[in-house]
């Protein structure tokens, strides 16, 4: 039997908040029961279905300021009903030659020179999940928690994942010059700095973005360059002392990656710590657009073998390289590492 889904969305809602009301502690251990069951009946799929339904809205929701926050950089963020046509202007400053887009396949290369305007073409990304049911059972709000916060992630990454990917081919196919390609073994401030002063061209303080790891290793080698330390205001010295993430590297502001750890060690992260980006810091010329068609939608089952919930969540977007020429990549390959 499903129950009331906004009351429920309402009571989720309540719960991953941490603004529960008086009886919403003996509802969610009532809900999660009849919805897993607690082994003295076999439980309807359909409230399975209902129940997933609700956390990946919720995530939808928790997602939407991640997403902001960190794809904000790269691209020119729009959302859209999945029914709604979407057209977005090319700034027409820079020559514009190609659109570079990505579709879960590889990527489609479309001409729309001379244009000023592009229409939005909304395709699905997917990625695959599960999570464990017992833990439902054991302590329903902090596994709710969990579960809405690991989807909301797992949507960035979906984003944060085609971004990159799209970056790397149009780098293979020369759609981001081969000037802004910087790859090497103890690359030096010099090489970081003529990577920024090509982007400066195109207006804006340019915008590193990296692991702490990798932003540190250019951002202290302004107290040791013979030319630059000569220049560090008192300022940027405390920074580089005392700052958990230095912000200033030259003539560029860095904006530290959160990039947590995957395993129990220690040793691996999500994306590699010696690869960073650098930006134009124009505001009407960001590499990439996405448009968001609608929310995000899930196709679950309980597999019969272990009982885990496998979940595949979509999302039709559109996902585009309008400008690599205002986008940079550095890789250090030696100095940086775990």
């Amino acid at each position: 039997m499903r129950l009331n889904e906004n009351k429920l969305y309402g009571l989720i809602s309540r719960v991953y908040n941490n603004k529960m009301e008086e009886n919403d502690h003996r509802d969610i251990v009532e809900y999660t029961k009849r919805v897993f069951g607690d082994g003295s009946f076999n439980p309807d799929p359909s409230m399975l279905h209902q129940f997933n339904n609700l956390v990946v809205k919720k995530a939808d929701e928790v997602a939407k300021p991640m997403m902001t926050d960190i794809l904000s950089i790269f691209a020119t963020f729009e959302s859209a009903r999945r029914d709604e046509i979407v057209r977005y202007e090319i700034p027409q400053q820079t020559r514009t030659k190609f659109r570079w887009s990505a579709n879960g396949s590889g990527v489609d290369l479309v001409r729309v020179e001379g244009k000023r305007y592009e229409t939005a073409v909304p395709k699905p990304f997917s990625i695959g999940f599960y999570y464990e049911p017992f833990g439902m059972i054991r302590d329903a709000a902090e596994g709710i928690r969990n579960l809405i916060n690991d989807i909301a992630n797992a949507k960035v990454r979906l984003y944060i994942d085609e971004v990159y990917k799209l970056v790397d081919s149009a780098i293979l196919s020369g759609k981001i010059p081969a000037a802004n390609v910087l790859a090497g073994d103890n690359l030096n401030l010099k090489q970081y700095n003529k990577i920024a002063s090509i982007l400066s061209r195109y207006g804006g303080r340019p915008i590193f973005v990296a692991d702490s790891l990798l932003i540190d290793h250019f951002a202290m080698q302004q107290a040791t360059d013979t030319t630059f330390k000569e220049l560090l205001t008192d300022p940027l010295r405390s920074e580089l002392a005392h700052s958990l993430n230095p912000t200033t590297i030259g003539r560029t502001t860095a904006v530290n990656l959160v990039n947590p750890f995957i395993d129990d060690q220690n040793t691996k992260v999500e994306y590699p710590v010696n690869v960073g980006y650098m930006l134009a810091g124009t505001q009407k010329q960001k590499p990439f657009v996405i448009v968001e068609f609608g929310g995000m939608r899930q196709l679950g089952e309980q597999d019969i073998e272990d009982e885990r919930i496998k979940i595949k969540l979509v999302q039709d977007a559109d996902i585009v390289l309008i400008f690599g020429q205002t986008l940079a990549r550095i890789v250090e390959n030696t100095a940086v590492a775990l």
